[in-house]
């Protein structure tokens, strides 16, 4: 039975890790940002004029993760790209890391007077951005969900809960925020999960270089809170449309597109408007390895969603 449950537990903190950590850069090159807004808790780089977009980024990732989607998008929208402390070299903030960094990005979102944004976020912040929606119904608008779900802690496991979640995950955070940061950049460097979120080359690269630069407490508070956070049971009053980009292709080894696709569905079910397209052969972060594929997805959804199109109900 122990066995049983050390080797559940690992690969439970394997698929976190697979879904959470999240990738890099492009070569494309943005424009300069026009204004900066900067908090302890987060950073967001500004640029672009129109609509606004808020862009969150994954674990370990700074804002510049978006700057591909921001050189794209920033003629027709204002693109406000987040950068949150302990993430890639910026110093970490105090508090719950999910709960922080919801509040203070809701509380900017008010200030700026951001009518109804868009919010793109991948991973982790497709978590952020869900909870955005939830609390916030009539200040939010369409959201663009790259990667991520409403309770990570089930994707293996379909009758597992917030309680058994924490306890699956109580190991690894406590190991991570246990080692020295030279021992954790070390194990970051040689992380064998990293090569199967994105595919080798420069992006890989950067990959590396954000997640041993990330402060590793920060990295662990982040990682156990989207670990065991369930908000299955807030999706029902989603008022805003919603859609989900899935990816499996990093997963192969151990699962398969039919067994990704199907959980996505079973943890969307609830969603009022959701649609959910499935990558062929992108991994984790498909807007780096299928950018136009990414694209072409967004510019369908936010164009349906802006002329009030009906979109298509139950993912189908």
């Amino acid at each position: 039975m122990n066995q049983v449950l050390r080797t559940k537990t690992a690969a439970t903190a394997a698929l976190a890790l697979t879904l959470l950590l999240s990738h890099s850069a492009t070569a494309a090159t943005a424009a300069p940002a026009a204004t900066r807004y900067e908090t302890p808790v987060m950073r967001v780089d500004v640029t672009g004029k129109g609509r606004p977009m808020v862009l969150i980024p994954g674990l370990t990732c700074p804002g510049d993760v978006w700057r591909e989607a921001v050189a794209r998008y920033s003629e027709r929208y204002e693109c406000h790209a987040v950068s949150f402390g302990g993430f890639a070299g910026r110093p970490r903030f105090e508090g719950p890391f999910l709960d922080t960094a919801r509040d203070t990005l809701l509380a900017y979102i008010r200030e700026r007077r951001l009518a109804r944004p868009v919010i793109v976020g991948h991973s982790l912040g497709g978590v952020l951005a869900l909870e955005l929606a939830a609390a916030a119904p009539d200040a939010i608008g369409p959201l663009v969900i790259v990667d991520a779900l409403p309770f990570l802690g089930g994707a293996g496991d379909s009758t597992a809960t917030a309680e058994s979640a924490r306890k699956a995950m109580e190991p690894l955070w406590k190991m991570m925020r246990g080692q020295t940061q030279e021992a954790y950049a070390a194990y970051q460097r040689q992380a064998p999960y990293l090569k199967s979120m994105v595919a080798p080359g420069p992006n890989y690269d950067r990959v590396v270089e954000w997640a041993t630069t990330s402060d590793r407490i920060a990295v662990a508070d982040a990682m156990f809170d989207v670990g065991t956070v369930d908000l299955r049971d807030m999706l029902p009053a989603m008022r805003s449309p919603v859609l989900v980009l899935g990816s499996w292709y990093g997963m192969k080894a151990f699962s398969t597109r039919e067994a990704v696709e199907a959980t996505f569905r079973r943890q969307y079910a609830g969603t009022p408007k959701w649609t959910l397209a499935m990558a062929d052969t992108a991994r984790h972060f498909m807007m780096l390895d299928a950018p136009q594929w990414t694209w072409a997805q967004m510019d369908a959804f936010l164009g349906a969603a802006g002329s009030s199109a009906r979109l298509t109900e139950g993912g189908r």
